[in-house]
């Protein structure tokens, strides 16, 4: 028999709520019968990652570079972006690859569904894997968004992810599996 380590929510209080947060301060009884409180757990809507790479032969990788104000830096990173309320997770990779770079996939191809701080956030990232890529239109940005696309080659791809150039955790994961898969 497994023992129990599921924790029991005895109330929660939301502490702020707008469209960019939604905090809440929990009281959870441990297992072990010692309680928690204020135990605080950001409920943060599901996102898309997308990693996408151009046809053969050439196989180069469609990144964006833009400022995160979590970390001060301007990153280099994969499209992303939220999937919105009713919408399909592969259908909000789709558009967020076509909005934030003007590039639309052959093919798009699920990967693995992610939970990128599972200790105090509810989001989960569903990431996937855009085959032949092909500029088809201009970027769409959101009025809040302000990137570069950047196109690399995958060598230079799989060089920048050993010597650490990439920061996003998910992007990290997304880009191994697709090394895994023969897409870099």
């Amino acid at each position: 028999m497994s023992k129990n380590l599921s924790w029991k929510m005895l109330s929660e209080e939301t502490i702020i709520k707008d469209p960019w947060i939604d905090l809440r301060a929990s009281t959870c009884l441990l297992p072990t019968g010692l309680t928690i409180s204020p135990f605080y757990v950001n409920h943060l809507t599901d996102f898309s990652v997308v990693v996408a790479v151009t046809p053969d032969p050439e196989r180069k990788v469609i990144l964006v570079r833009q400022y995160r104000h979590g970390v001060e830096k301007v990153l280099l990173e994969l499209p992303a972006g939220c999937i919105e309320v009713g919408e399909n997770p592969k259908d909000a990779a789709t558009r967020e690859l076509l909005e934030e770079t003007g590039y639309k996939a052959g093919h798009m191809e699920f990967m693995f569904q992610i939970a990128p701080n599972a200790t105090n956030c509810t989001s989960y990232a569903q990431c996937y894997l855009a085959w032949d890529a092909e500029q088809v239109e201009a970027q769409h940005l959101d009025e809040t968004e302000s990137l570069e696309v950047v196109i690399l080659e995958s060598s230079e791809v799989r060089r920048l992810l050993r010597e650490g150039g990439f920061e996003q955790a998910v992007h990290v994961a997304a880009l191994y599996r697709a090394m895994e898969l023969g897409a870099l």
